[in-house]
């Protein structure tokens, strides 16, 4: 399906839609279908015992309450989800964290109401198969970012197979596009499942990208919003190669963004995306 989306505008709910809610979880997800985006985009990690779950840090202390919890903290500061099992991930709150910090101010403007922000608590980090149960039931398009698990362990071969062998299971191969900073993934998963689309991730400029994504069987760039050119998007374009941005929130981006013809706007702020592809799209 994705390789059918070279014209089409999609707003992607970056880790759901977090500043509304606990990023990378559940709410955060039913949030974005609420505020009407195309598509989701997360990350993958793989528990101590080799089960996919949707969490973005590789330690666990920004986004859990795993500091309370002593008996949890298998490598100090530093344990992350490669350290503990699923059991004892599924263990942890990911949700109190929000109203402690309310990290996009929107529970002090009033836009995510305190009580909802305190119903967070308890919220649990999902497994890749509980969300792929809910891409399917929504309809929702799939942007799936396998972390870099190089940085941890060498276990290249196991998260790949893992993921792609869920994806099976569920039956979404034409609704997911898998991204990945590590373009080693993106070779294996193509030989392994060619009909995959994949989208390069890279946080610095790539000479002729144009070229690089034929390279790596990619339909998609996914650059940084900071030194992508509407010149960069126009090529890319022409190429038939789709251009998902990321992050975006200020409103004045996310138009000039969609004014220059990216395909995807990634953001925390999917209704603002929306908003601005709406005005684009609507002229």
């Amino acid at each position: 399906m994705f390789t059918n989306k070279a014209n089409e505008r999609i707003t992607y709910a970056h880790r759901g839609a977090r500043a509304y809610a606990p990023e990378n979880t559940m709410p955060a997800f039913h949030k974005a279908l609420e505020l009407g985006a195309e598509a989701i985009e997360l990350d993958v990690n793989l528990t101590k015992d080799g089960y996919a779950v949707i969490f973005h840090d590789f330690v666990l202390t920004r986004t859990t309450n795993i500091a309370e919890l002593k008996h949890l903290q298998k490598n100090g500061e530093k344990t992350g989800i490669h350290h503990l099992t699923l059991e004892e991930v599924r263990s942890l709150d990911a949700g109190k964290w929000y109203a402690e910090s309310d990290p996009y101010e929107q529970i002090k403007s009033g836009t995510v109401p305190a009580k909802i922000a305190e119903g967070f608590t308890g919220t649990i980090i999902p497994t890749l198969d509980e969300l792929l149960f809910f891409i399917k039931a929504s309809n929702m398009l799939l942007n799936l970012e396998i972390k870099d698990q190089t940085k941890i362990d060498d276990n290249t071969h196991t998260i790949v197979h893992t993921i792609l062998e869920h994806i099976q299971k569920h039956g979404l191969e034409e609704r997911i596009l898998i991204s990945s900073f590590n373009h080693d993934y993106l070779k294996t998963i193509h030989a392994e499942m060619p009909e995959m689309a994949l989208g390069i991730l890279t946080e610095e400029r790539i000479e002729n990208p144009v070229e690089y994504c034929k390279q790596l069987n990619a339909v998609a760039y996914h650059p940084c919003r900071t030194f992508t050119t509407a010149d960069d998007i126009k090529d890319l374009r022409e190429a038939g190669i789709l251009v998902n941005i990321w992050t975006i929130n200020c409103e004045h981006e996310l138009y000039a963004f969609a004014n220059w013809g990216a395909n995807g706007l990634i953001s925390d702020f999917p209704d603002r995306a929306g908003t601005a592809i709406q005005l684009v799209t609507s002229r």
